[in-house]
């Protein structure tokens, strides 16, 4: 951390070229964004279990000190935001963080005609990869390529100041939130460029690709970019029948969810199957009922899903939870504020309604570095009750103790919204609780591995 506080500057490169040519980005006052960064700290040291550490709280109350005084007259922003997020980004909290400025976005894209960048991108195993190319020039075959280096900015770099402003650094269970946000991300990092110069693996010269306007982008990937929507949910099974392999991309528990887990277990039932696979690889999490409706297809007996669960008491959670959860209101209204009250386990015990159509055979449960929050609770609870085998290669991306159930704010002057976490949790799965539940069984060694 002391390396991050000496190394906080306020200079972000522009490039050479400037792309808008209405676009003049918001500037606050000194004076603004001081009163922005107070509130944003006010809310963050009163609500947040971690600011109880008072080791971790002198320090990031020190780097708050030094955003404050290196402040400039004024600044953008998407200046502003990106400092922020780098001081909301050492709680290395997945559930607490800063939203991106979408209107500056669409000020510059919409209003302003600015361009972006024809291409998505994924990342792996650390790395930046071209994912989609969808630009009016076709000649150029780079989809799957690794990138180097955009507009001399070395990729490397490119990940870690992004995983910055997800509020990660150097943990791959934000990398899904730097893929979806990365053209917006590098514009609010390093400014505005008309000319994306990609370095690519294997290749001696950079690639010069223009940028498009927001209607050109979207013409474009209709036209050339991929128009498949991966499935929320899906069932497969071997050729024999014994085999089922469900797949699950997110815990939102609607109504389709709770429909696909009634059909698919039904149809599991029906063909006689013996073996279940349930896939959460890449599943950023969701709602912890959802949890609750996939066990109830898996154990009569009773569960939970965590280890223990702490509030920190504070007026601000007394205010929301007064109005919104009076029955956690009546636990802590007489509680001092900086109280981490920890409910009984009996608050968050669940006794399964065991469905007719459960499964009795064998579980497996696909885990990798980024099934978070939800689906890394679930594989928590299948490790601990024994109701199944983890399988995978990484360990998943949520560590055993995370922070969740957040409050929305917003700054007053700046207007960017932000979010902070009040709870602890410490799931099952695992003793070391920086770390996520590891795998009982690498991929290499499991048994089914070629059908994955």
């Amino acid at each position: 951390m002391k390396s991050l506080l000496i190394s906080i500057v306020f200079c972000v490169c522009v490039f050479q070229s400037a792309t808008a040519q209405d676009y003049k980005p918001t500037y606050f006052e000194k004076g603004e964004l001081i009163e922005d960064l107070w509130f944003l700290q006010n809310k963050v040291e009163n609500m947040h279990p971690l600011i109880l550490n008072e080791a971790f709280a002198f320090e990031w109350s020190m780097h708050g000190n030094i955003v404050e005084k290196q402040l400039p007259d004024s600044l953008s922003i998407n200046q502003f935001y990106i400092e922020i997020t780098k001081l909301v980004g050492e709680l290395e909290d997945t559930h607490t963080g800063i939203s991106f400025p979408y209107s500056e976005r669409k000020k510059y894209m919409i209003d302003g005609g600015g361009v972006s960048m024809p291409f998505t991108i994924t990342v792996k195993d650390h790395r930046l990869y071209v994912n989609e190319y969808f630009a009016e020039d076709r000649s150029h075959d780079i989809a799957g390529k690794q990138i180097l280096a955009i507009n001399n900015i070395a990729s490397d770099q490119i990940l870690q100041d992004m995983r910055n402003t997800v509020g990660v650094r150097g943990r791959e269970c934000g990398d899904r939130s730097v893929e979806k946000m990365f053209a917006m991300s590098f514009w609010a990092l390093y400014g505005e460029t008309n000319v994306y110069r990609l370095k690519l693996m294997g290749e001696d010269v950079p690639l010069a690709i223009s940028g498009v306007s927001n209607a050109k982008y979207f013409e474009l990937k209709k036209k050339y970019g991929s128009q498949q929507n991966p499935e929320k949910y899906h069932l497969a099974f071997s050729e024999d029948q014994q085999l089922a392999k469900m797949s699950i991309a997110f815990f939102y528990g609607d109504e389709q969810y709770n429909q696909f887990l009634k059909d698919a277990f039904q149809e599991i039932k029906s063909k006689g199957s013996k073996q279940l696979i349930i896939d959460v690889r890449n599943n950023p999490g969701g709602r912890s009922r959802a949890v609750d409706s996939l066990l109830n297809y898996l154990t009569d007996k009773s569960y939970s899903q965590y280890k223990s669960i702490g509030i920190r008491v504070s007026e601000e959670l007394k205010e929301n939870y007064s109005k919104k959860r009076p029955e956690l209101y009546a636990r802590i209204e007489k509680l001092p504020n900086d109280t981490l009250f920890y409910m009984d386990s009996t608050a968050y015990k669940h006794e399964p309604n065991y469905k007719e159509s459960a499964f009795t055979g064998e579980v497996y449960v696909l885990i990798n570095e980024r099934s978070n929050s939800a689906a890394a609770t679930f594989a928590g609870v299948v490790k601990e009750n024994h109701l199944g085998t983890i399988v995978g290669n990484k360990a998943t991306g949520e560590n055993i103790r995370y922070y969740g159930d957040f409050l929305m704010y917003k700054l007053p002057n700046t207007k960017i919204t932000f979010y902070v976490s009040p709870k602890e949790f410490i799931q099952y799965g695992g003793t070391n609780l920086n770390k996520g539940v590891e795998p009982d069984v690498l991929i290499k060694d499991f048994k089914f591995k070629d059908i994955l």
